[in-house]
């Protein structure tokens, strides 16, 4: 753990984890104090007979399953510093330079302003030449996803979009439809039927259950880009609400 006097030194930072197995990358992050090594320890609570606690972790089993394979192989995860001395702005910006360098990463969402992130030259050209869709008067979320996890689903657009996120199930009911966005265009409209646990069993985590909207409501959103009001810098959560 750092001391202190280091963790003051070392204001915000971002850091990779990496297995000793194969010399990988297989998590990138940010955050301050001892956040580095919040990750193992939430991973290993309750696990061979020692207790940890990390109540602000929120990311995906797959990473805890491989903390936990290290740690049955007689290793330790190596905690690397990439950049520190950073004020809060500028860790979302090299975290997501770096999510975007190491494909397959455990990380659930792609990194701050994600949009911005590395794209075909001739894709940012479409994408940035398309027109901004108007604002509705009806309730609607936008729910950011990124290039690695739609691949990983195959380039199901809906499974991507539809789970599996940490949200509050008292708010998000009220809200009809969601808005699949990929670099901050959207390329899919859903109507929602309701909400229920992750079906992966992510803890704390919800998914939701529907269908595609109708084409009425597609051709208001359909690959056209989110307003700039929800591509700001600073803007970091992956959903986000229209009321």
């Amino acid at each position: 753990m750092f001391t202190p006097d280091v963790i003051e030194q070392l204001q915000y930072y971002v850091y990779r984890l990496i297995d000793p197995r194969s010399g990988q990358t297989f998590y990138v992050g940010k955050g301050k104090g001892n956040r580095v090594f919040a990750h193992v320890n939430d991973a290993l609570k309750d696990y061979d007979n020692t207790s940890y606690e990390d109540k602000d972790e929120d990311d995906v089993s797959s990473k805890i399953q491989q903390i936990r394979d290290i740690r049955n192989a007689g290793l330790e995860v190596i905690h690397v510093i990439q950049r520190y001395g950073l004020s809060e702005r500028e860790a979302f910006e090299v975290e997501a330079a770096l999510i975007d360098c190491f494909p397959g990463l455990t990380n659930i969402q792609g990194g701050h302003s994600s949009e911005r992130g590395v794209n075909n030259a001739d894709v940012i050209q479409r994408n940035l030449s398309l027109e901004t869709y108007e604002e509705v008067d009806f309730k609607y979320i936008i729910i950011k996803i990124n290039n690695s996890v739609l691949e990983s689903r195959e380039g199901n657009v809906y499974e991507t979009c539809r789970c599996a996120w940490k949200l509050n199930l008292n708010r998000v009911k009220k809200y009809k439809y969601a808005l699949a966005a990929l670099n901050g265009v959207v390329v899919g409209v859903y109507e929602i039927d309701h909400w229920q646990p992750d079906h992966l069993g992510e803890t704390n985590r919800l998914e939701f259950v529907g269908k595609e909207a109708s084409d009425d409501i597609k051709k208001l959103f359909l690959n056209k880009r989110i307003p700039e009001k929800y591509r700001k810098k600073g803007m970091a959560s992956p959903v986000l609400y229209h009321d």
